[in-house]
This record gives C-alpha cells, sequence and structure tokens, in this order.
C-alpha cells in the first residue's frame, strides 16, 4: 500500500511504529498526515 499524499510505499514497520494513519480507506504517513492537513495525528 502506498501514501496518500507521497506515494511511497507503506511498509509493516510504519504500523508497528504507529506511523501511519488510516482515514476512509486511504493509508498516510504521519508526517504527510500533518503537512497536508496541518494537524498531528493525535489531534485529529
Amino acid at each position: 500500500m502506498y501514501c496518500a499524499l507521497c506515494n511511497d510505499p507503506i511498509e509493516a514497520i510504519h504500523f508497528e511504529l504507529g506511523e501511519v494513519r488510516e482515514l476512509d480507506g486511504e493509508h498516510w504517513h504521519a508526517e504527510c498526515f500533518a503537512e497536508y492537513f496541518e494537524e498531528t495525528m493525535e489531534e485529529a
């Protein structure tokens, strides 16, 4: 699977580290989520 913003692959380790957010069936790296939505995953 790939990040909805940067289109880079999301590896299993990203899930294990809690660095991925799933939103409406799309997966996001934490950094990409923060950049796009201007908030951290914890705030959302």
